[in-house]
């Protein structure tokens, strides 16, 4: 197993994805229109907030039901809100707590002074989207909370999937470090071959019981389809990218990363290196065959 470390990455990042183009990712809003004009499935966009005055003048009674409020250039899932529903005071928030609209305005200030953006400090502007519902083959596995699925791209070639659930221990969130599985997809069919929590190998979801080796998952052949576009849209030559499936919508691409973790060789059990040298060798093959 050749297993990428993080000098190996780093520098693969340096020489293949420049700088613009990380700092282009780095922004929600934008990096979705670039997505969607390349023909990948995005959520769409209810409002963004730009400025001081657009706030104020903002009719937050004409937002739906559920929706999701995240900064622009947010960090880690820091300053994100989500809204299941309406309720006496204002929004009922998917945790169960009551959201005023005093609140939301509040909240929205916060992001458009950049305290929860990736810079800190800076101006940002606050992106509304309506809730992602978990389709009903993930929603089974998990107890509560949006799991999500990585597929790691070099170029238009994906190396290397894992789909992140969500355990009571992590509170909902798909995050590995706070207690979520991580689960190995094989590209050939969608089905999840190993699954992991922390270092430990393990067979069913700790919270819900479900079995998880041999899940098929819904919509595979669009999710890896959706991943190989991103690379080329955005100008990433190495990218790591977030997928849900929506109940409704179907594959929806949440955000690209320019800077992927390795954990994911953890989860696989397998290392990058030797797929990210494969590829590349064919790359150049073909360049050779071309000149």
């Amino acid at each position: 197993m050749t297993v990428l470390g993080m000098n190996r990455r780093n520098a693969l990042i340096a020489r293949l994805n420049p700088r613009e183009a990380i700092r282009g990712v780095n922004q929600k809003f934008e990096t979705k229109q670039r997505l969607a004009a390349a023909g990948v499935p995005v959520p769409p966009t209810l409002a963004l907030i730009a400025g001081e005055a657009e706030a104020a003048d903002f009719d937050y009674a004409s937002l739906p039901q559920a929706f999701a409020i995240k900064p622009n250039r947010g960090r880690r899932g820091e300053g994100v809100i989500l809204v299941d529903g309406r309720c006496q005071g204002g929004w009922r928030k998917l945790n169960g707590e009551v959201l005023t609209e005093k609140m939301l305005r509040a909240h929205v200030g916060r992001i458009l002074a950049g305290e929860l953006s990736l810079e800190g400090g800076n101006s940002d502007a606050a992106l509304i989207e309506p809730l992602i519902r978990t389709h009903p083959a993930f929603a089974q596995l998990v107890p509560f909370g949006l799991p999500d699925i990585r597929i790691i791209c070099l170029h238009d070639v994906p190396l290397m999937a894992m789909t992140r659930l969500p355990t009571v221990e992590s509170g909902g969130r798909a995050n590995l470090h706070q207690g979520a599985v991580g689960a190995a997809i094989d590209f050939r069919d969608g089905t999840i071959v190993r699954a992991v929590l922390g270092q430990d190998e393990v067979f069913d979801h700790p919270s819900t019981q479900a079995a998880l080796i041999g899940v098929q998952l819904p919509f595979w052949r669009e999710t890896v389809e959706a991943a190989r576009r991103c690379s080329g849209a955005l100008g990433l030559g190495y990218v790591g990218v977030d997928l849900v499936i929506d109940a409704t919508r179907g594959v929806q691409v949440l955000e690209c990363n320019a800077f992927p973790g390795l954990e994911i060789q953890n989860v696989n059990g397998a290392g990058l290196g030797a797929r990210i040298a494969l590829v590349e060798r064919l790359r150049r093959a073909r360049a050779a065959r071309q000149a």
